[in-house]
């Protein structure tokens, strides 16, 4: 789990760079970097939301199917057919 949170948490530095980068141009180029550097933030921040979500919620020695993360729709039940 801790690759997966260095990943995204790198990303979020990267879209902190972005956004510094964009704040030394003008016009629709700084407006484009600003929206571009806080989407990347925050789609990198609620990744690492989820990671945590699914290392509070599931259980040890369940393989992962008990984990619901709460920015995915939930999956079918195993009744329903695929």
């Amino acid at each position: 789990m801790s690759y997966g949170v260095g990943v995204l948490l790198l990303a979020a530095v990267g879209g902190y760079w972005v956004l510094e980068r964009a704040a030394t141009h003008k016009g629709n180029l700084k407006r484009i970097g600003q929206l571009l550097g806080v989407a990347i933030i925050i789609v990198s921040l609620l990744g690492v939301a989820c990671k945590v979500w699914y290392a509070a919620t599931c259980p040890p020695g369940s393989g992962g199917k008990a984990w619901r993360c709460p920015f995915a729709s939930t999956p079918p039940s195993p009744t329903q057919p695929k």
